[in-house]
């Protein structure tokens, strides 16, 4: 298991380095290669064996402290030296006070088998890998951070390719801040390389990240049994007719932009 630990973290050792060295928004992303413990799963299986009724694990949830004060540092981060001296000492201090456990109606060779399997087996061990962003994992983030994570991640994979990328609203389920201080920046830096073709209803996206072009697509109205004609009109935000269709479209018209303008007005 250690083996296949330090096999993954070569594996991964360039992608760790390339994230590391990464600067702005791709700087909160880390990557580590470690070993996932699951103590409910190996605490669940010894109670099935155990009586708890009586024995220094009397009570549902003893043993899980026990093994997390005792075991769980070294199954985590430890060599298989350390594992091994931990497990000994662990028997050691319990053998005597497991045989308290044994339930009534159980074989006592049948049984001490059984424990001594459940003891030293390591399926509640895996070897993974994660990526982390700004602390936390992944799986943890919210589904639109999750989809900045693995839009960074593809960028700084790809930091050598210059083909075309095209990208379907990236900002969905994000905040505007998150847009801004987030997406903006890693657009801009990658655009110097490559074509980038981004489908967005966020200004932020269109604006602040000095589009070459702007492509705006409006859809007529519904025929029975035929589908709607799509119109497109394209060009720079020097052009005033994109900048009008831009503030119809991503900011609600000329009017509602001087509304919140005016609401948000504060004296000075």
């Amino acid at each position: 298991m250690i083996e296949e630990e330090r096999e993954l973290a070569a594996l991964y050792a360039p992608l760790k380095g390339r994230i590391a060295s990464a600067q702005g928004a791709l700087s909160k992303l880390s990557f580590s290669v470690r070993r996932i413990v699951d103590l409910d799963a190996w605490t669940e299986r010894g109670e099935a064996l155990l009586d708890l009724r009586t024995g220094p694990f009397r009570g549902k949830g003893e043993l899980r402290k026990t093994a997390d004060a005792s075991l769980a540092a070294a199954w985590r981060q430890g060599t298989a030296a350390e594992v091994a001296s931990a497990m000994a000492a662990f028997v050691a201090s319990y053998a005597e006070g497991l045989k308290q456990h044994m339930p009534v109606q159980a074989n006592l060779r049948d049984w001490a088998r059984r424990v001594v399997a459940w003891l030293y087996s390591t399926d509640h061990i895996q070897v993974g890998y994660g990526l982390q962003y700004d602390g936390l994992e992944v799986e943890h983030l919210s589904p639109g951070t999750r989809g900045i994570v693995l839009l960074l991640l593809y960028l700084a994979i790809d930091a050598e390719d210059d083909r075309p990328l095209i990208i379907d609203q990236p900002e969905e389920n994000l905040d505007p801040q998150s847009v801004f201080d987030d997406l903006v920046p890693v657009f801009r830096e990658a655009k110097r390389r490559r074509q980038i073709i981004v489908v967005t209803h966020n200004a932020n996206l269109v604006v602040n990240t000095d589009v070459d072009q702007v492509i705006v697509a409006r859809c007529g109205p519904h025929r029975p049994g035929q589908l709607p004609d799509i119109t497109y009109e394209s060009g720079g935000l020097e052009n005033s007719a994109i900048r009008r269709a831009v503030c119809a479209i991503l900011e609600g018209g000329e009017r509602a932009f001087r509304e919140r303008a005016r609401r948000l007005r504060v004296a000075t």
